[in-house]
């Protein structure tokens, strides 16, 4: 009895050292950029959106711990909407926005990681277009939502990431430059990304 409790000891710090050799603490960095597919929707009655492909690019780094790693990532993020309210023209939105997504990822396949965590934007404004102008009227995003994905790592260094990201709580109220009340916005996004990681 006491045989196998020293061998399966001896065999338990093997593997613990082998493990800590092979997966020390490293920090990456790299930059990233792709396209996102937005839908933004409304509660108010009578009102049409039309969304439009979207834009993102930026900085990632993570402190990989092996098996996890937390990602911390700063993303400008550009996003388009067409609005119609009944009886009034048509009005073309852009949104800009800074977003800091800190990822949790799990990373048990090698190549592959899994990951979500919250994103908070740190600078959010819209503006419409009026002339050769752009008039800015608020932000149509939430301050904080949240991203689930997934990630691959081919050749070392290119990196390719897919992620839905939602929303914790719509904006209220959103008012256009028409000064109308647009009521309860939601937005959502598929984005996809390609990197490279150094």
């Amino acid at each position: 009895m006491i045989r196998r409790i020293v061998i399966t000891s001896l065999l338990l710090v093997v593997a613990l050292t082998a493990s800590a050799q092979r997966s020390p603490i490293r920090v990456e960095w790299g930059i990233m950029g792709g396209v996102n597919v937005p839908e933004f929707t409304t509660n108010m009655s009578k009102t049409e959106i039309r969304n439009k492909l979207g834009w993102q690019a930026g900085i990632m780094t993570a402190v990989n711990f092996g098996a996890v790693a937390i990602e911390p990532q700063i993303l400008y993020v550009r996003q388009g909407m067409r609005i119609r309210t009944e009886g009034e023209a048509e009005v073309n939105v852009k949104s800009n926005s800074i977003d800091v997504p800190v990822l949790a990822s799990l990373r048990l396949l090698r190549p592959v990681r899994i990951f979500a965590g919250p994103v908070f934007t740190v600078l959010n404004d819209c503006k419409q277009k009026s002339g050769g102008d752009l008039l800015d009227f608020g932000r149509v995003r939430p301050s904080v939502s949240y991203t689930v994905g997934a990630g691959i790592t081919l050749l070392r260094h290119l990196y390719i990431d897919l992620r839905y990201n939602g929303q914790f709580s719509s904006k209220k109220d959103v008012a256009l430059p028409n000064d109308k009340v647009m009521g309860k916005l939601r937005s959502y996004n598929v984005a996809l990304s390609v990197g490279y990681i150094f």
